[in-house]
């Protein structure tokens, strides 16, 4: 792929971006994965002696996975442990599509310290852009970057001629005729894509590398929660979107 340039006469083209599923199987690629925290609804009793007063301990996280997305999630675009992300690359084309995909769709969980998304151009016309779009979020332990929950959001952007997004189809998940229908001609491009798991997981991890270099991080590998760490990529924003990739 030929990498796009900001020119409001030039022509869109084909963009390979990076990223992979979080905790999922690899053939299942369209399902969700989100991570609620339970609580403990006791609470400690006041004693009615001196005796020192209990604590009650929290129970762990758990993977909850037909947790949605409530009406009172908050943004999970960053931490104070870690800057939100923002694309690093100067096409402002790939910039507004990025910030919309992690505006539209990061929640904020209790685990996670920020939310990297992955964003993988199958065909891109005039004024609509077809994609593999996922977003992932990470919790920061040491110099590693462990996934904690990750959502599929594959469909088509539609854009104004200032690449702003105003308007977006998204697949239904687990239906194929809604993948068909969305996708269309391209459907066999999508449907390729989405099942490789290891082409994902190369273009995610470029993606987090280029975010790490762009904010000076301390930060090596990154994980999927139960996983083995993966080692980064070094940055190669200047040429993301070579064939070579």
């Amino acid at each position: 792929m030929k990498k796009r340039f900001l020119k409001l006469t030039g022509t869109i083209v084909t963009a390979a971006m990076l990223m992979t599923a979080c905790s999922l199987p690899t053939d299942t690629d369209n399902e969700d994965i989100e991570i609620t925290a339970e609580t403990d609804d006791t609470t400690s009793t006041e004693p009615t002696t001196q005796e020192p007063e209990e604590e009650t301990e929290e129970p762990e996280k758990a993977i909850d996975v037909d947790a949605t997305e409530g009406d009172s999630a908050t943004k999970n675009t960053g931490s104070a442990s870690l800057p939100a992300y923002e694309y690093p690359g100067p096409e402002l084309y790939y910039a507004q599509i990025y910030k919309y995909i992690v505006d539209q769709y990061s929640s904020d969980y209790t685990s996670a310290d920020v939310c990297i998304p992955y964003i993988n151009e199958i065909k891109s016309e005039s004024d609509s852009f077809y994609g593999d779009f996922w977003v992932y979020h990470y919790k920061l332990e040491g110099d590693t970057l462990v996934c904690v929950s990750a959502k599929a959001h594959p469909g088509i952007l539609h854009l104004d001629q200032d690449y702003n997004v105003t308007g977006m189809d998204v697949v239904t998940e687990g239906d194929t005729e809604s993948a068909k229908t969305v996708f269309g001609k391209y459907y066999d491009q999508y449907s390729k894509i989405s099942a490789d798991s290891a082409g994902r997981n190369k273009i995610r991890a470029q993606i987090i590398s280029n975010y790490v270099s762009a904010n000076n991080l301390n930060i090596t590998q990154y994980k999927d929660e139960g996983g083995e760490t993966v080692k980064l990529p070094e940055q190669n924003i200047d040429n993301f979107y070579s064939p070579d990739l």
